[in-house]
This record gives C-alpha cells, sequence and structure tokens, in this order.
C-alpha cells in the first residue's frame, strides 16, 4: 500500500524547528491487522483535533504485519498530551499483547524540510539510535 499523503494540520515557519517523530509498529499476528485498521481510523480522528500537530502521514505494509507513523510536532509537550489522551491510550493499551518489538525515534528539523521523506523516517528508525518501544527487547 502507498503511504497516506502528508496531512498538513497548521502551516510550519520556516525558520522554526519542529520535533519529528517515527514509529515502526509490528503486529505479531495478521489477524490482528484488521482491528489495528479500524482502531487506526480513531487515532487519525484524534489528530484532526489536536493542538501542536504539523503534519502526519501513515504507512501500512499489511502483508508484513507492520504499520508506520511519521508526525511533525511544535513541542514535545504537545505529543505527550496526544500520546496521554484518548482514544490514542486506550488503543496502545488494548494493542500492547499483539504488539512485536516497536521502534521510536525523534529528532528536530526546520519547518523548510517539512515535510519529511519515509526514506529519511526508514532510516532513521532502522538505525541504531532508533528507541525500543516498550516491551521492545
Amino acid at each position: 500500500m502507498p503511504p497516506l499523503p502528508w496531512r498538513t494540520k497548521s502551516q510550519a515557519d520556516s525558520d522554526r524547528s519542529y520535533l519529528v517523530m517515527a514509529s515502526r509498529l509490528p503486529l505479531r499476528s495478521r489477524r490482528t491487522v484488521p482491528r489495528f485498521l479500524r482502531l487506526t481510523v480513531s487515532v487519525v480522528r484524534q489528530l484532526e483535533r489536536t493542538d501542536g500537530l504539523v503534519g502526519y502521514t501513515l504507512l501500512a505494509q499489511p502483508m508484513k504485519k507492520t504499520f508506520w507513523t511519521l508526525s511533525a510536532w511544535t513541542d514535545q509537550t504537545h505529543l505527550d498530551a496526544f500520546a496521554r489522551a484518548m482514544p490514542h491510550l486506550a488503543i496502545i493499551r488494548k494493542l500492547h499483547p499483539r504488539m512485536g518489538p516497536t521502534r521510536f525515534t525523534f529528532w528536530t528539523v526546520q519547518g523548510s524540510a517539512l515535510p519529511i521523506t519515509w526514506d529519511e523516517a526508514v532510516d532513521r528508525l532502522m538505525s541504531s539510535s532508533a528507541t525500543p518501544g516498550p516491551g521492545a527487547p
């Protein structure tokens, strides 16, 4: 599946720094894919009403049981608030037992560098500087 096109929620100032987060979310079983996709719709709705979000894109590889996220934020505080809010928080709790080892990476960019390419995000996620998520080895 091709990635969702970058969706801009707020216009980036080309001279300002923004926080970028990329994640790799593997599932343990293909049977979880339909549920994951249904729950993703709720998270996308949440993103659309979240303050501090500059933009985002998603990449689904259902046959590989892997999903990727890429987003830009005004700051860590807004990203943390999104992660702790419903429905995102409840979905994380529901899916955690069905997830493989997740990976996250964070970096800052100037607004002029947005949107970030998937090539850059995947390179950063697969590098040794990416952080294993909860439950990862």
